[in-house]
């Protein structure tokens, strides 16, 4: 057996991503759910909104950016999701300060912090995260920017190679959202097949805290949202 290289898990950042995650997995109880949507409503809201968000804001339109726009007002509905466990206590935070996995290679997976998405602009929201993103891969995150998160994104969906998979929970939070590719899919709508962008939503979840029912009442909430994205943004552009 020939080693090409070797990784010392306890080695900085392995080690404290190590630590964290087998912490997170054996402490909590990990349960995920999984959802596949129409996302067209996206899609096209994105289409419109891309060269107004790179005129007013010089920012770049992502999907994660609207997800994580969007997700803030399903967190506002289900706030039991916008938790965090603290010694014997779940408290629920008020402030919906959304972590987003972003991988960086001199830090390792790392999950920096956008504040009070529900009240920011999605042109802020925009901003924000390709600020942290680069930040990110500069090695520049500050402990400030990985601090007071509530609830974890995660679009692997990006990478055009993932469908859906299983995240393990960010400690302290209680729930994290995973987010697969976009893909064409035949679906039949009024009895017609038709082809239509479809996106796997995972949603894991602290089953100490969180029911099952309570994590398909959230990706009900989820569905609703996308397929009106514009009426959910409204002038908050």
């Amino acid at each position: 057996m020939k080693v090409v290289k070797t990784i010392s898990l306890k080695a900085w950042p392995r080690a404290t991503i190590s630590e964290r995650l087998s912490g997170s997995y054996s402490s909590r109880v990990h349960v995920t759910l999984h959802g596949e949507f129409d996302v067209s409503a996206v899609k096209e809201l994105k289409k419109e909104l891309e060269s107004i968000i790179e005129g007013e804001y010089s920012t770049r339109l992502t999907y994660t950016s609207l997800f994580i726009k969007l997700v803030a007002h399903v967190l506002r509905r289900h706030l039991i999701f916008n938790s965090i466990i603290d010694g014997d206590e779940v408290k629920v935070i008020d402030d919906i300060n959304i972590s987003v996995a972003v991988q960086s290679e001199r830090l390792g997976l790392i999950t920096p912090v956008i504040r009070n998405v529900d009240t920011k602009t999605l042109g802020e929201v925009c901003q924000q995260l390709n600020d942290l993103v680069n930040k990110a891969r500069e090695g520049k995150i500050s402990i400030k920017d990985l601090s007071e998160g509530t609830f974890t994104v995660s679009n692997l969906g990006m990478l055009g190679s993932v469908d859906a998979f299983t995240q393990i929970i960010n400690p302290p939070q209680v729930a994290i959202l995973g987010i697969g590719r976009i893909v064409d899919k035949p679906v039949v709508i009024d009895g017609e097949i038709k082809v239509r962008p479809l996106c796997t939503f995972s949603l894991t979840f602290d089953h100490r805290v969180i029911d099952g029912y309570h994590g398909a009442e959230f990706l009900a909430t989820l569905k609703e949202l996308l397929e009106k994205p514009r009426e959910v943004l409204g002038n908050n552009i």
